[in-house]
């Protein structure tokens, strides 16, 4: 995107079903807060309910703006962050990320539908690496028994979708032991096994309701997302979203999970 000054809103196709990386390359930016108008110094935004506010443009600019699907995006942190971002330390993630947006960008060829699921593919995982990078940069704020909790759910977030991750590695990943890790868990009603397996469950939810995993069947979908059967999948489904695998690929935005 480029342009001369000037004042626009930019809406998300549905609300708040994206996470946008925005990349300020020239000129400077404000966005409508309420009756306020932030100025904003960084050139470097994660925005994790999508841009849908009036965004007012100072002088020349340009920008690159990647747009990513929000459930996706939950797949790969505890949970997103809330508002947005202003990141003024910029980090190799983000610069790759934003190096790999603008050469695409740049290019006029047309890409192959291999090219394109490689290209999603790729943003993707650099998506999730630059939200799992800020998010550690939170880390050493509140009590010791609360980081240690978060490390682990940063581990459990990154790695459910391999099958062998279990509560015993966890605890090795964040080199405590089960029993203490535990305990922190215990602390706000939760459980290491659980939450592993709450992430599996929302993976799978995620590449279920995305059409571009339609060529993957259950089984496969199972395999991606850290269950170690179709069955374990589909029950932890119905117990989240009162569906199974394949309603869920027919109902598509329709499902909200169950309350717990």
């Amino acid at each position: 995107m480029r342009g001369d000054a000037a004042e626009l809103a930019a809406e998300t196709g549905a609300d708040g079903a994206t996470v946008d990386f925005v990349f300020v390359e020239e000129g400077s930016f404000a966005y409508l807060d309420g009756a306020d108008w932030v100025h904003l110094e960084a050139q470097f935004l994660v925005i994790p309910d999508g841009v849908k506010r009036r965004t007012r443009l100072i002088s020349r600019w340009q920008a690159a703006l990647v747009r990513l699907p929000r459930s996706a995006m939950e797949a790969f942190v505890p949970e997103l962050p809330v508002g947005v971002v202003h990141v003024r330390e910029r980090s190799l993630l983000d610069l790759s990320m934003q190096a790999f947006a603008v050469a695409l960008l740049q290019h006029d060829k047309t890409a192959t539908a291999i090219e394109n699921y490689a290209i999603e593919q790729l943003l993707l995982e650099m998506g999730g690496a630059v939200l799992l990078d800020l998010l550690g940069q939170g880390r050493g704020q509140g009590s010791p028994r609360a980081v240690l909790r978060d490390r682990a759910m940063t581990v459990i977030a990154q790695q459910c979708a391999d099958v062998e991750l279990n509560p015993a590695r966890v605890a090795r990943e964040v080199q405590v032991s089960l029993r203490q890790l535990q305990t922190v868990f215990a602390d706000i009603g939760m459980t290491v096994a659980g939450e592993i397996r709450r992430r599996r469950t929302r993976l799978a939810h995620a590449l279920l309701t995305d059409s571009r995993y339609d060529v993957l069947t259950v089984d496969q979908i199972a395999e991606r997302s850290g269950f170690g059967t179709t069955m374990s999948m589909r029950r932890a489904l119905h117990e989240a979203y009162g569906s199974g695998p394949r309603e869920l690929r027919s109902r598509r935005g329709e499902l909200t999970p169950h309350s717990s």
